[in-house]
């Protein structure tokens, strides 16, 4: 018997896999990526996340909006500030 896929792992894992060949400047190193443990709570902007990979200059951040939808994109790392738990706004994110 097959194990049963996790569909929602594996559409994160396909956007992630897709935001990292669209790096919005692909000479900036090689992408990093953090270990669950290591990943801290960020925000960017109006966006609560999560930072879980980066670059010399960029990070990549996920998060779930109001609707709980995924999301994962690319910021430059001058916009990235870490957020204490008692202070993180956003939504749960799945492990």
């Amino acid at each position: 018997m097959r194990p049963k896929q996790d569909s929602k792992a594996f559409a994160r894992m396909m956007l992630q896999t897709e935001a990292e060949a669209n790096h919005p400047k692909p000479d900036d190193g090689k992408i990093m990526e953090l270990e669950p443990a290591a990943q801290p709570l960020v925000r960017v902007g109006e966006v609560y996340g999560r930072a879980i990979k980066y670059t010399r200059t960029y990070g990549l951040v996920e998060w779930m909006d109001d609707r709980r939808d995924y999301h994962v994109e690319w910021f430059p790392a001058g916009q990235i500030k870490r957020v204490a738990l008692e202070s993180w706004r956003g939504w749960p994110l799945a492990e």
